[in-house]
Parts: structure tokens; C-alpha cells; sequence
């Protein structure tokens, strides 16, 4: 693990959801001001829902945990990824999810692993994102019409990968 509970980190963060690629792992964030001990206790014991949507040129992990966070979804770029060339390289993907308090304190940590056959689909994806032709506004404009048609859980259908951890 990056961090572990009860550690304040310094990145600057605002309440959302984030996902990015370091350290050979996806780091997942999920920021609020306040997390119960039930919404802590929920995302290390109940089922978590991974899935991984690639429409149009946009990449989008959808995050579900049983009575703790709702379908959201966290847009992964891999233009703006430092470790691409790593990424896509690596045969199986880890991702190590964060619920980070107002105060920027982890208050639950939770690691998974990637099927081998589910890490294949996400890179083969992934590659096909690194070599579309890119910039940033037709990023951005995708982004925004995808979202713009469908709330998060309405993507769970379009997942290549669907995963319960």
C-alpha cells in the first residue's frame, strides 16, 4: 500500500473521485469531508464492484461498494499518465482504493488484484486510447458528452471488464 490509515497525505485533493497510475498500481481516491465507521468498515468487508468502460475515446473506471459509495465514476486519461510506458507493459493490474477525509486522513484502505484475462482487456483499451490521436479539447468533449448521457450506474452495461472483489 501507498498509505495506510490514519496517515494524512499532502497531495492537494478536492471532494470527488480520482484515479491515476503510480508505483505500478492504479491509485483510486475517493474524497469526502466525512467517512462513517459503517462506510469504512463497508469498503474493507462488502463487495466491491470494479468495471471498466471505454467509449469513444474515454477511459472510466465505475466504482460500486455494497452500502457504501453509489456507481461513480473516475476518468483514467493515459495521456496525462507519468507511468504509461510501465502500464502497458505489465501483465496484471493492481489498484489500491482510498477513502480520504476533509482533513486529508485515510480513514480505509482496500486492495485488489486484476483477473490476468481482465488486466489484458483493460491494457489492449488502454492502448487503443494511447494511440488515438489526442488533444485535449476532443478529450474534454468526449468526456463531456459521455457523462452527459449517462449517470454512472447507466455505463455498468458498456463495462469491458466487470469485476467483484
Amino acid at each position: 500500500m501507498l498509505w495506510k490509515t490514519d496517515e494524512i497525505i499532502t497531495i492537494p485533493l478536492n471532494d470527488g473521485i480520482v484515479i491515476d497510475y503510480m508505483e505500478d498500481r492504479f491509485v483510486l481516491i475517493v474524497k469526502d469531508t466525512f467517512w462513517s465507521n459503517h462506510e469504512c468498515h463497508a469498503l474493507i468487508h462488502n463487495p466491491l464492484h470494479i468495471y471498466f468502460v471505454y467509449e469513444r475515446i474515454c477511459a472510466l473506471f465505475l466504482l460500486e461498494n455494497v452500502d457504501s459509495i453509489d456507481t461513480s465514476d473516475a476518468v483514467f486519461d493515459i495521456h496525462n499518465c507519468d507511468e504509461a510506458k510501465s502500464l502497458l507493459q505489465k501483465e496484471r493490474y493492481d489498484l489500491e482504493l482510498y477513502l480520504i477525509d476533509g482533513t486529508q486522513r485515510i480513514c480505509a484502505t482496500r486492495r485488489i488484484s486484476f483477473t490476468q484475462g481482465d488486466s489484458a482487456i483493460i491494457r489492449t483499451y488502454l492502448q487503443m486510447q494511447m494511440d488515438t490521436p489526442y488533444d485535449d479539447d476532443g478529450f474534454d468533449h468526449a468526456l463531456a458528452k459521455l457523462q452527459g448521457m449517462y449517470e454512472p450506474f447507466e455505463m455498468e452495461e458498456m463495462a469491458k471488464v466487470k469485476s467483484v472483489f
